[in-house]
């Protein structure tokens, strides 16, 4: 695969073909990024478009600067998993966004319905309707999907410490997580956190205590599990599911209660919808964003890991109506 981004200036010229730019992870999912990139990037050129692509992330943002003032764009599109995706909404693009999933989990694409076939990607490219999404905020970072606080965090951190060994990303599948799951299971002493949630009507604030946190945007987590069934991504609103009870053994019965469909009418879980939740601990706390290690709720007194929605702040191009 050769195609680089195009070296056009930023605005269009009169009688340019509209472009599309293409944000992609080689290494993604079973590492098949490059041939689906070709795929898409043939598809999109059938249909008179003119591809400019990014592999590196000077290349993204360069690419995503492009496209805000270039009236030509129609969109971009993320060849890869949900850290692709994640990528490119923080380079805060002003124009709509679609998928193309190559990743282990493809949760974004999924709950768009996008396909994993070029053809129809590049369809939805050309003819797609918009829907307008939220998006969560925390501290420096946009999330699409959820921020998770604890051992599920923990179990993040240390699967990304091992596929990055070495500095180099290796491609990833779940098995690699056994090994952390494992790890965190054994080491993680589930301190308490304190979740400061504001009633999106009134609001007042509300305390919850727990040991594991997630914020969601959207409803699913790993395996396509709905921890969060209510989440829209187009309500003005995030989910706080807080799981109460610490140790690893309570952390599986929790996961076997989602896969039920019982979590959410268990006394030690409790459920808020919020605009706004603040998130604290008296111990380092680990912190992921859409599967991403995003650092730590630092422990320091007075101090807390601010969590938002950000309402409609994105498009996201769907397939177009039948």
């Amino acid at each position: 695969m050769t195609d680089r981004i195009d070296a056009a200036p930023a605005r269009s010229r009169v009688g340019d073909k509209p472009w599309i730019g293409v944000v992609a992870n080689a290494s993604s999912g079973r590492g098949n990024g490059r041939v689906q990139v070709g795929r898409l990037v043939r598809e999109l050129r059938a249909r008179g478009f003119r591809p400019r692509i990014a592999w590196t992330e000077a290349e993204r943002s360069s690419l995503v600067a492009q496209s805000a003032d270039d009236t030509g764009c129609r969109c971009l599109v993320a060849v890869g998993g949900d850290g692709t995706v994640s990528a490119l909404v923080n380079e805060i693009p002003r124009v709509p966004i679609t998928v193309l999933p190559t990743g282990t989990e493809n949760l974004f694409a999924r709950h768009f319905h996008l396909s994993r076939d070029p053809l129809q990607t590049a369809a939805t490219a050309a003819l797609g309707r918009p829907i307008r999404t939220d998006l969560g905020q925390s501290p420096g970072r946009r999330f699409t999907l959820m921020a998770g606080f604890g051992f599920d965090a923990d179990v993040v951190t240390r699967h990304h410490a091992a596929r990055v060994r070495g500095g180099t990303a290796r491609t990833t599948h779940r098995a690699m997580y056994v090994e952390p799951v494992l790890r965190s299971s054994l080491g993680y002493k589930f301190p308490p956190i304190t979740v400061t949630c504001h009633d999106p009507t009134t609001g007042l604030a509300e305390t919850l205590m727990g040991t594991t946190v997630f914020v969601f945007n959207l409803p699913r987590y790993a395996l396509g599990l709905p921890f969060a069934p209510t989440a829209l991504g187009d309500d003005g609103l995030l989910d706080v599911v807080v799981f109460r009870d610490p140790g690893p053994f309570r952390a599986l019965h929790y996961l076997w209660l989602v896969v039920l469909g019982l979590h959410l009418s268990r006394p030690d879980v409790e459920h808020r919808q919020v605009r706004r939740a603040e998130i604290s601990s008296a111990s380092l706390v680990p912190v992921q964003l859409d599967g991403d290690p995003a650092g730590y709720v630092n422990g320091s007194p007075g101090s807390s890991w601010i969590t938002q929605v950000l309402p409609g702040a994105i498009d996201v191009l769907v397939p177009p109506m039948p």
